[in-house]
């Protein structure tokens, strides 16, 4: 624990923080002393109400204040902000999309556990995934508008015994607003200086409501925001604009590039390029690839590093008072967003495999592969080049290209999130009760604009020996080259999810300690999932869009019943127990209890302890993905015939694999524990810890890596066919015909560690309040499960973690802040801080590297003294730091140099809003 101390007294005597959402504490009670009706509420991680303060769970709540402060222009950048819980470098984030087929998605990944097991809420009940073609699970949370939060509460802490599936790392629940009269709109611009337009903001919201609950027996809210975000480039920022770094030994250049490498197919001669080393451009000449007799192509400077975006949404709440204990409400929501990526263009070459499915598969010269041959009686074919190598002959050549002519490739996904929710709730026979229908779904279509060009189109123009791979074309060239792009519509999906629920709690008895208490419930609900992909992406003929699509329409059922119970054992000391039963359609039920103790021995000391078990039923995707014949990466050998044969088809080959979702998937579970400790000495000052540990088992990956299969077939053996055995390798099974990458439950991951929550008021009369405020989290382990079952740290490591989520688990993490409140001014200071870690090895060198730390520093100011008038002005980043050099840059994703999942690839932005309220 010596590195957290370290950790600790750092940020402590940092002295630089803004307020921030932190523990529920006595602070946060001051709202509460003038004299009024105390209220009952329902806080997140459990279904009976009760008086607001602290419970046996840890939960985070960040208020509007703090989200307006924050200078956040989306949900995805408030939870990075903020919520230090949510561990920005395994987020999924719009960013880390460009050039993958991913929707754009921005999903929230607690504890480092991945978005697949981190339910996120609106005010209590669920939303649709964002409905990417090969996730149904994962949530987009850009689709929640920020100018309709009230308040988000961060439960760190697993939650199927309250909630079901996917609740294994916590659970975010967006609180919306409500009960809202008046009007009010706002207008917020923000940019980096010296970016010109790239990376800009422009937001608009507006409010509107009506109707006091109390007196006119109704309430009726409708909010609008617009916001449209320019796109960034790798070529705007200097820390993104090359994959090369020398001095690391990193880089991630391509060798299919424009003008075009060239190799003879007689194997004769190695890659080439006629134009090396002086002529490369738009390539490069590369200075970590020697012998400088060939071009690179460096993709980073044509890489989206934010995509262009506009986004609109509409939320629309109403209640009636039906009778003084009965209450019928609704909400109603709409968001659309448009984003649009753009990268580089398409390779195109023998090393890259067409589906077995193709229509060129069994065609010369292709035959399997993406195959441009260039002969001798071609008019660009470089015949002196050629004879100057081989001394006179002229073979002919393999071209590795990089397909200027059809330019970059550019595609916008659009995503329309509708929800519906009607219900009533009131008191009735002493029960308090809630019961409500949910309607939500996600539509996201897929749409190219250009630079996918059609193989079966491409392919033959760039064999007809018509086409200069070396320089400049014919206008006639250049115009075939664009009419084989395919435009429109590639796939659409739609996940939708209809749920009814209802539940009841009541105050049974007194006793001695207190009222015990009891909340029941029921659940159900139907999950559908669809894919409609083109028919041309199903034959995978659009080059470079990463292989084919196959349609799903599935759909499955779930119930749910559930209890919890609130037992006072002492005055001080009070437990909750709580079960829930959930039946999938076609992966059966389960069972999962949590028990918590909460003991407050004297007002200013808080002890909490919970344990629960978690599961997370597999999802439609990865259990009816369509199954799907793909190929692995070059240079695998076949340990068992490869030694005899030493055959092309047997050494450093590539082997056909089996990819798909896989019906015999059986639920994650797990075991979470928490350990907390809250102290408040005074009002004005609140200290909390609270210790975690969660135990992941059954996990499931998307197949296992066939070179670890090849590795240990003695093991994993039956994942491999073979055919039969053949004359050349006597007493030798036959040869490999498949691998079976499908997905499977494999292993376990185990991870412990350390919330801090820290908050200090300091009021100093006429000179006004000050707030200081810290949020961190330490991880003491977090290990995964090798293939051959022993475990591996992947603590402070670049990696890809077999439980199905990739990126860096930092050691220590936090948010520092300070608040300044006089009157109509407020001033806040704030630091983002996350710890060091092993990079991955460089791709030239191999050496692996320490990546440094990284803070940030923002401020933001505020002035309310004009009636009804609010003007805020704030820099993020202040300091214009850029992000610290990783070999992930370029390995992981295509963004070059940095890690787009934590990093704002903006630095310093700059941020003016004025919001007015009309009374």
């Amino acid at each position: 624990m010596k590195r957290l101390s370290l950790a600790l007294a750092q940020a402590l005597g940092a002295g630089i923080v803004l307020s921030m959402a932190g523990i529920p504490s006595a602070l946060a009670q001051e709202v509460a002393q003038a004299p009024q009706k105390i209220e009952k509420i329902e806080v997140t991680g459990s279904n009976i109400k009760r008086i607001a303060g602290e419970g046996a769970l840890p939960v985070q709540v960040i208020t509007r204040k703090d989200i307006e402060r924050t200078g956040a222009t989306s949900t995805e950048q408030l939870l990075q902000t903020v919520s230090v819980a949510v561990q920005g470098n395994t987020n999924t984030v719009a960013a880390s999309g460009s050039g993958a087929t991913s929707g754009g998605v921005s999903g929230a990944s607690l504890r480092g556990l991945g978005s697949q097991r981190t339910l996120v809420l609106i005010n209590g009940r669920r939303i649709s995934s964002g409905g990417t073609a090969t996730d149904s699970v994962t949530v987009d949370v850009n689709s929640i508008p920020l100018a309709a939060i009230e308040r988000v509460e961060v439960l760190k802490d697993g939650a199927s015994a309250i909630y079901g599936s996917d609740a294994i790392a916590g659970v975010i629940n967006f609180i919306l607003r409500r009960d809202y009269q008046g009007a009010e709109v706002s207008v917020e611009y923000g940019a980096s200086p010296g970016s010109g337009s790239s990376g800009d903001t422009t937001r608009a919201t507006g409010a509107f409501g009506v109707g006091d609950l109390g007196q006119d027996r109704y309430n009726f809210m409708l909010i609008g925001n617009y916001q449209k975000e320019r796109a960034l480039f790798g070529r705007d920022r200097d820390f993104a604009k090359s994959g090369v770094n020398v001095a690391a030994g990193n880089d991630t250049t391509s060798g299919n590039t424009f003008p075009a490498n060239i190799n003879a197919v007689d194997g004769s001669f190695g890659t080439r390029n006629p134009n090396a080393p002086n002529n490369c451009a738009p390539s490069i000449s590369d200075p970590l690839n020697r012998p400088l007799t060939r071009c690179r192509f460096d993709p980073s400077p044509f890489v989206s590093l934010l995509p262009d975006t506009q986004r609109g949404s509409l939320f629309a709440s109403g209640r009636f008072a039906l009778t003084p204990d009965t209450e019928l409400f609704a909400e109603a929501s709409y968001t659309k967003s448009k984003q649009q990526f753009v990268i580089q263009p398409t390779p195109i070459s023998d090393q890259f495999a067409l589906p077995p499915n193709h229509p060129l598969f069994n065609v010369a010269p292709y035959n399997g592969f993406d195959t441009i041959i260039l002969r001798s009686t071609s008019p660009f074919y470089p015949t002196a080049f050629v004879q100057g190598i081989t001394g006179g002959t002229t073979p002919d050549l393999n071209i590795r290209f990089r397909s200027f002519l059809t330019g970059l490739r550019d595609l916008t996904d659009t995503s329309e999130v509708p929800r519906l929710v009607l219900g009533v709730k009131g008191t009735a026979v002493g029960w308090d009760y809630d019961g409500a229908l949910l309607y939500t779904e996600t539509k996201l279509t897929e749409h190219t604009n250009g630079g996918y060009p059609l193989l079966t189109k491409i392919l033959p123009l760039l064999n007809s020996g018509q086409v200069n791979f070396f320089g400049p074309n014919t206008p006639a060239i250049e115009s075939q080259a664009q009419a084989t792009n395919f435009i429109g519509d590639t796939y659409v999906t739609k996940t939708s999810t209809e749920s009814a629920a209802a539940k009841a709690s009541k105050e049974l008895v007194q006793l001695p300690a207190g009222p015990l208490a009891i909340a029941v419930g029921v659940e159900g609900r139907k999950e559908k999932f669809t894919l409609s992909p083109n028919a041309i992406i199903q034959t995978g003929d659009v080059s470079g869009y990463g292989g084919n699509f196959l349609p799903i329409d599935k759909s499955r059922n779930a119930e749910a019943l559930f209890s919890e119970l609130n037992i006072p054992i002492v005055k001080s000391l009070e437990g909750n127990v709580a079960v829930r039963y959930d039946n999938y359609q076609g992966t059966g039920s389960k069972t999962t209890p949590k028990v918590g103790l909460r003991w407050q021995p004297v007002e200013q000391v808080l002890v909490r302890a919970s344990y629960g078990k978690g599961f997370r039923a597999p999802s439609l995707t990865e259990l009816f993905q369509p199954q799907i014949t793909g190929v692995t990466g070059p240079g695998l050998n076949d340990p068992l015939r490869c030694p005899t044969t030493t055959s092309p088809t047997d050494c450093v080959t590539q082997f056909p694999i089996l990819l798909g979702g896989s019906t015999t998937l059986k639920p994650e579970e797990s075991d979470n524990y928490t350990l907390g400790i809250v102290f408040e000495p005074t009002k004005n000052i609140s200290f909390g810890f609270d210790a975690f540990k969660v135990k992941l088992k059954n996990t499931i990956i998307f197949g296992l890596d066939p070179a670890s299969v090849l590795l240990d077939l003695g093991k994993f053996g039956s994942h491999v066919t073979r055919g039969a055995p053949t004359v050349n390798c006597p007493g030798c099974p036959g040869p490999i015909v498949q691998i079976d990458q499908t997905n499977l439950n494999l292993g376990e991951t185990r991870l412990t560690g350390l919330d801090v929550d820290f908050r200090f008021r300091f009021p100093m009369g006429e000179t006004g309040n000050i707030t200081v405020g810290l949020n961190g989290t330490y991880f003491d382990t977090y290990e995964v499960q090798n293939l051959d079952g022993t475990f591996g740290s992947v603590l402070g490591s670049v990696s890809f973690i077999t439980n199905g989520n990739g990126g860096i688990i930092p050691r220590w993490r936090h948010y520092l802040s300070l608040d300044w409140t006089q009157g109509p001014w407020n001033f806040g200071v704030a630091e983002n801080f996350q710890d060091s870690y092993l990079d991955l090895p460089s791709t030239v060198s191999g050496n692996t590297r320490e990546v440094g730390t990284y803070d940030t520093y923002d401020v933001h100011g505020s002035y309310t003294g004009i009636k009804n008038l609010n003007l805020t002005l704030g820099v993020r980043n202040i300091f214009d730091r850029a992000p610290p050099y990783t070999n992930a840059g370029g390995q992981n994703f295509f963004q070059a140099g940095y890690d787009p999942g934590y990093a704002d690839p903006r630095t310093r932005f700059v941020y003016a809003r004025v919001a007015y309220k009309f009374k």
